[in-house]
């Protein structure tokens, strides 16, 4: 009513049984305009994700889909036509009806449906807690009972179910079954999810720090000034892109950084540096300040000048090591980072199940433990991406079950990877 956007983000299909049709009525009433994205259902998306066609041409040519349980409008009354769907040839799936299903499986036999009717019942369709227990109409409650498959699930009856063991395909790569919860920044997220996924694994992208971006009178006299410099080092893909988003918005042109060698920490830095066109000119082989410092400064002279372009709480490793070298330099802060508070009872929800949780900094460190006061609450192992992180960590009382050697993305998925193959061996 205050002229505002306004997204109701529902899970599947909101018009299929997730009273999408109840909202949008009041919305009209109100005169409210709006828009429909129409979503995936779970009546479908689930048993494709377990091996089994909700259709086929030899098993099932209609599926329909029916509300596992009634609404308290309907006083108890029996409403659902068992007779009727006793009688149909094709899929019948069943939404929300766990806690139901002894009274469904007896109804469709009472009213002539074969006992022996393949049936499955899914939980958690496409999460790393995905289970299925197949049986038929006489045998499914008990086998979701030695299975101890729980809510939320669907049953799927009908001789579809039969292709599963055909067509069973999710959960054969090394990471399947494995939920991994990916904090930090954005930037890290999009750079890690997508390498947890290809290996099967369901990640969760959840940055729990954000950056904001800073602009002072340092930055701004070093871009004024910026032919002194004969070396500019970024310890970040954030700083890389503040750094070039201010030379944009203050249009200086990226010619005046002609002659200046750039040096980065970490692939990511390099990568983010290159798609703004500019090779880097040197990388240590380990991905920290430290290691920067160390090898970096045999390579300087005292003719040279350094501009450090990074994060407001930076390490004081790298500028201490220039600082004893006798080398100039000037540091810059482009950014500083901010916990995200508003995550805190969503974080509590997650690290219930999470297996792994991925830590790739010391800030996103220190913002979980702000936001989680009881550890006990947490499932799954504690993963770093170095040295730095998880000194932060042990700082904290949180104990980092494996450091990654190579301190990248691809340096965490390794270790979890030789995690899981140690688990299976």
């Amino acid at each position: 009513m205050e002229g505002k956007l306004v997204l109701r983000l529902k899970c599947g299909d909101s018009f299929l049984f997730g009273r999408g049709g109840e909202d949008l009525e009041l919305l009209q009433q109100n005169q409210i305009p709006f828009e429909i994205v129409p979503g995936i259902s779970s009546s479908y998306s689930v048993p494709a994700y377990c091996g089994i066609p909700v259709t086929h041409r030899e098993a099932a040519s209609s599926f329909h889909v029916i509300t596992g349980h009634e609404g308290n409008h309907k006083n108890g009354a029996t409403v659902l036509d068992y007779q009727t769907l006793a009688k149909e040839e094709g899929t019948l799936i069943f939404l929300m009806g766990l806690g139901n299903l002894p009274n469904i499986t007896k109804s469709l036999i009472e009213n002539g449906k074969n006992p022996d009717t393949p049936v499955a019942v899914l939980q958690e369709g496409t999460t790393a807690r995905q289970r299925v227990a197949v049986g038929t109409l006489e045998t499914i409650v008990e086998e979701v009972k030695k299975q101890g498959i729980k809510t939320p699930a669907i049953s799927v009856v009908g001789d579809v179910v039969s292709l599963r063991e055909t067509l069973d395909w999710y959960g054969k790569k090394p990471l399947s079954g494995k939920s991994v919860l990916v904090t930090g920044t954005k930037a890290m997220g999009d750079r890690l999810v997508p390498l947890l996924r290809e290996e099967g694994a369901e990640a969760i992208e959840f940055s729990l720090v954000t950056t904001k971006k800073l602009i002072e009178e340092p930055l701004v006299k070093a871009v004024e000034n910026i032919k002194d410099y004969t070396w500019a080092v970024f310890t970040s893909a954030n700083g890389v892109k503040f750094f070039f988003e201010y030379l944009k918005e203050n249009r200086t042109d990226i010619r005046s950084l002609a002659g200046i060698k750039f040096a980065v920490i970490g692939a990511g830095t390099a990568k983010a540096l290159e798609e703004r066109g500019i090779m880097y000119d040197y990388l240590p082989t380990a991905y920290s300040s430290k290691d920067m410092a160390s090898q970096m400064i045999p390579i300087l002279t005292k003719e040279d000048k350094v501009l450090l372009l990074r994060a407001e709480e930076a390490s004081k490793e790298l500028p201490d090591a220039l600082e004893d070298a006798g080398i100039a330099y000037d540091a810059v802060a482009l950014y500083h980072t901010v916990y995200d508070q508003r995550k805190a009872d969503e974080l509590k929800r997650i690290v219930a199940f999470a297996d792994y949780i991925v830590f790739a900094s010391s800030s996103a460190v220190k913002a979980f433990d702000s936001m989680i006061e009881d550890k006990n609450t947490v499932a799954g192992k504690y993963i770093s991406i170095g040295p730095v992180t998880s000194k932060t960590a042990e700082k904290l009382n949180i104990p980092i079950y494996k450091t990654a050697t190579v301190y990248s993305a691809d340096g965490i998925v390794d270790v979890l990877l030789s995690d899981r193959k140690k688990d299976m061996e």
